[in-house]
């Protein structure tokens, strides 16, 4: 049967999925940077503890704002923005030259990685059945872990063979690349053209969310 009806929910999953893989490399880049960044910036330990905690101050003040917006604006407009906005703000991060530049960027990554992650809860309300949704919901907290598994080696190696600034040029070209792919690949389940009429009566008499 799953083969009949369609399998277009389980590729958003994955552009979600993507997503969430790539907004956790930028969250730990910094992490693994530490001894180099403060290092260039001759920064105290208090310093490198505000520059860390920065991302948690919008991130945290937002959640909720963002959840609202949300339910108003929908998944597509709002994480294109972040997105994009996010990619910026680790390209901010790896040319700036001061303490209060740097935690600048942070603020700024912290309010634009925001919607991620609602978002997907959001889209998952949308894409997915009542009975397929714990299923969904549980592969985005594991992309989130496994964006730590792959992460923190691969931004190790470029720090070691290019410097710290290069974690972030990494980290904004590919949530640059995501933008670009959740623009081209993320519609609600209404305005896809690429969704089945079986898939979509399978969703809707699921129980999803219209």
């Amino acid at each position: 049967m799953q083969q009949r009806i369609g399998n277009v929910r389980w590729g958003i999953a994955g552009l979600l999925g993507i997503g969430i893989v790539i907004n956790y490399l930028d969250r730990i880049n910094i992490s693994v940077a530490t001894k180099p960044f403060e290092h260039e910036f001759h920064l105290t330990q208090t310093e490198m503890g505000i520059i860390l905690s920065a991302y948690l101050w919008s991130y945290v003040l937002l959640q909720v704002p963002v959840g609202t917006l949300l339910d108003r604006f929908g998944v597509k407009w709002l994480v294109r923005i972040g997105t994009f906005v996010w990619a910026l703000a680790s390209y901010m991060t790896a040319i700036v030259s001061g303490l209060g530049l740097v935690i600048l960027s942070r603020i700024l990554l912290g309010a634009a990685e925001a919607p991620i992650f609602p978002g997907a809860a959001k889209a998952t309300g949308y894409w997915f059945p009542t009975k397929e949704r714990g299923l969904a919901t549980s592969a985005f907290d594991a992309a989130a872990k496994f964006s730590n598994v792959i992460g923190i080696p691969l931004i190790a190696v470029a720090v070691t063979l290019w410097g710290w600034r290069s974690a972030f040029y990494l980290t904004g070209t590919l949530s640059l690349l995501y933008c670009a792919l959740f623009w081209i690949g993320y519609r609600d389940p209404s305005k896809s053209k690429r969704l089945a009429p079986e898939e979509r009566t399978y969703i809707v008499e699921g129980g999803s969310q219209q």
